[in-house]
């Protein structure tokens, strides 16, 4: 599921995913920027981009506690009932419909960069992703479940987590910019602050993406909000928002996580990895490549590397009891991304409309 949650955001939204694609390094870039940037945005001159997103890299070693709300409207079609079964592989390809098409809230901690809290709180269930330094805990209440992971050195904890933060979704986001995207700045607020609201448009009238925005507090250069629009649909694509934040640092309490009497405990270690070279790190995956760039680039993936992606068999027939026939294959088409089943066994995905797709299989 791990794997799965990684590859997602890449099937998914790939405007959301387009640092794991290209390679983040954007933020450090403007690191040096930052006493510019917090000087602009104390000021009434709306500042630069470039200083604004200076402020987003100084962020990370921030300390704060919100309440976040995250709510997709992909455009899915209804999933037929006879899809899958009681198993495994059949409950998280459920489970996956659910995240992409239900709301979600959960509460946020952050203490920098080594100590985070995600908290996801469903009706009946809760949901935990909890890092202290190299030690993880993901947590299940409905399945009474806990997964012991322990990070490399430099590793991260954002690939755990249940739902991704505004932190994760700007830092992805900026890694695009460049000459296929144009950046303004506005004055916002969200959360009962002030905020900066950075609008990235693609320049490219092919990609179903019509622009990004994030919210960044004007003081700490936290992302408060991150939305992602696409074209022709008035509601949000993808949105994930505070609505309440604290900048005092978290209780250490919240970063102490003891499973349950009774729960089922696993453990997994990580420590000979480095971050980013895995086995199942973008740039090493075998069988998979990028067709064109930017926001028009297209994800292909052969028959074998739907394993690698983290797909089984029952969340790969999920996938096609969601398309359609067309020419070469089978499709879906969303109001953010695009999916091709090709009849050679080859997947083909991107931000763009179902005929690109059709093109590059050709």
């Amino acid at each position: 599921m791990t794997r799965l949650m990684r590859w997602l955001p890449a099937l998914v939204a790939p405007a959301v995913a387009a640092g794991a694609m290209l390679g983040a390094g954007a933020l450090p870039a403007y690191a040096g920027q930052a006493s510019e940037a917090r000087a602009a945005a104390w000021h009434t001159t709306t500042p630069s981009p470039s200083q604004v997103l200076a402020l987003v890299a100084q962020a990370r070693q921030a300390h704060y506690s919100g309440t976040l709300q995250q709510s997709s409207d992909l455009g899915l079609p209804q999933l037929p009932a006879a899809t899958g079964g009681a198993d495994a592989g059949s409950s998280q390809a459920s489970g996956i419909l659910e995240f992409l098409t239900a709301s979600h809230k959960a509460r946020v901690y952050v203490d920098g960069e080594t100590r985070q809290r995600v908290q996801v709180l469903d009706s009946l269930a809760e949901r935990d992703a909890v890092r202290d330094g190299a030690s993880v805990w993901l947590w299940d209440s409905s399945k009474n479940q806990a997964v012991h992971v322990t990070l490399p050195s430099k590793g991260s904890a954002r690939d755990f987590a249940p739902v991704g933060t505004p932190q994760d979704l700007a830092e992805q986001l900026v890694s695009k910019v460049g000459t296929d995207s144009t950046l303004t700045v506005s004055p916002g607020s969200q959360a009962g602050r002030s905020t900066w609201r950075v609008t990235l448009t693609p320049t490219s009238s092919q990609t179903l993406l019509r622009r990004a925005v994030l919210s960044v507090d004007q003081k700490t250069g936290v992302p408060l909000a991150a939305e992602i629009d696409a074209r022709g649909q008035r509601s949000p694509a993808v949105s994930v928002q505070f609505t309440s934040i604290d900048f005092g640092t978290p209780a250490a309490s919240n970063f102490a996580f003891t499973p349950p009497s009774g729960a089922t405990v696993s453990q997994r270690s990580l420590t000979g990895r480095q971050p980013g070279n895995g086995p199942h790190a973008p740039g090493s995956l075998q069988g998979v490549t990028t067709i064109g760039s930017g926001w028009t680039s297209v994800i292909a993936a052969s028959q074998g590397a739907a394993g690698t992606l983290g797909l089984t068999a029952d969340q790969t027939r999920t996938l096609t009891a969601l398309t359609r026939r067309v020419d070469g294959g089978r499709g879906l088409q969303t109001s953010l991304f695009s999916v091709l089943l090709a009849n050679d066994g080859r997947v083909y995905a991107g931000a763009v409309p179902l005929s690109a797709l059709e093109s590059a299989a050709k």
